[in-house]
C-alpha cells in the first residue's frame, strides 16, 4: 500500500508542474539568472490565488503570500533604461497551459528595494492578451510559453524598483479567476526626466471584481467570447510592448 501511494504521487507529479507554476527566474539580456537570486520567495508555493475579495483586498495581491518574509534576500539587477532586455522565466521550465493575460508592472521604491513593501503607485510596462478574434486556450499570447521578455522602456526615472509579473488563469467555471505572481529587484539606470509614468494603481485597489470589465469576463459562456477585456491600466508609455514576445 505504501509504494502505491508513492507511485500515485510521482505518476502526478508532471501533470502538477504543468497545471500550477511560479516565476522564480529573471531574465536579463538572454541569462537566464538562478532561482530567487533577483526574485522575492513566496509561501504560496506552486498554488495560485484565488481572485475572492479577500485576495484582491490583501497585500498578498502586491508579490504574493509571505513574500515579505523574504524580501532582504535577493540581489538587485542592474538594468539599464531603453536598452536592456528583461523578463521572467517558469521554474524549471514548465510551460503555461491557463488561458489568460500576463502583466508586469514596475513600481518605484522610495529608497532601498529590500525594504519595499510594494504600497505605492504601480504602472505597467508589457502585457500579453490573445489572437485577434478567438479566446480559447490556444489563443492566448501566453500558452505554451515558459519566458517572457521585453525591452524596459526608456521613459522609466532612475531608481530601483519592484518588477512584478502577474499572470491570471480565465479558465475557471463562470468568472473565477486564478493568479500566479512574484516580483523581481532592479535598479534602473536612466537619464529620463520627463513626466512620470502612468496610468498607474494601487495594489490592492487596483482591481475589482464588480466595476472591471475583465472580471465579468465568463471563459464559460456559450458560444464563447471572441474578446477579454484586458486588466489594469493602459501601459506606459505606449502600447509597445502589448502582444510582444522577444
Amino acid at each position: 500500500m505504501k509504494n502505491f501511494a508513492i507511485f500515485a504521487v510521482t505518476a502526478i507529479l508532471p501533470t502538477l508542474s504543468l497545471a500550477h507554476y511560479h516565476f522564480p527566474h529573471l531574465i536579463l539580456n538572454g541569462k537566464v539568472t538562478n532561482p530567487h537570486e533577483y526574485v522575492r520567495e513566496h509561501d504560496n508555493g506552486y498554488m495560485p490565488s484565488w481572485s475572492d475579495g479577500a485576495f484582491l483586498n490583501s497585500n498578498d495581491l502586491r508579490c504574493n503570500k509571505g513574500s515579505e518574509n523574504h524580501r532582504s534576500q535577493p540581489k538587485t539587477a542592474r538594468v539599464v533604461a531603453g536598452q536592456d532586455i528583461v523578463g521572467f522565466a517558469t521554474n524549471v521550465q514548465a510551460e503555461l497551459r491557463h488561458p489568460g493575460p500576463l502583466q508586469i508592472y514596475l513600481s518605484k521604491a522610495p529608497g532601498d528595494v529590500r525594504d519595499y513593501d510594494g504600497s505605492g503607485p504601480w504602472f505597467k510596462v508589457y502585457q500579453l492578451g490573445h489572437q485577434s478574434g478567438s479566446t480559447a486556450d490556444p489563443a492566448w499570447l501566453t500558452w505554451g510559453k515558459k519566458q517572457f521578455t521585453f525591452k524596459m522602456p526608456a521613459e522609466i526615472p532612475a531608481g530601483q524598483y519592484l518588477m512584478r509579473i502577474e499572470h491570471i488563469a480565465t479558465h475557471q467555471p463562470y468568472k473565477g479567476r486564478e493568479f500566479f505572481l512574484q516580483c523581481a529587484h532592479i535598479e534602473i539606470v536612466s537619464n529620463y526626466n520627463g513626466q512620470a509614468p502612468g496610468p498607474t494603481f494601487s495594489l490592492p485597489g487596483g482591481y475589482s471584481r464588480e466595476r472591471d470589465a475583465f472580471f465579468q469576463y465568463d471563459s464559460w459562456a456559450q458560444p464563447q467570447p471572441t474578446v477579454c477585456p484586458l486588466p489594469g491600466p493602459k501601459m506606459w508609455p505606449n502600447d509597445n510592448n502589448l502582444n510582444k514576445i522577444l
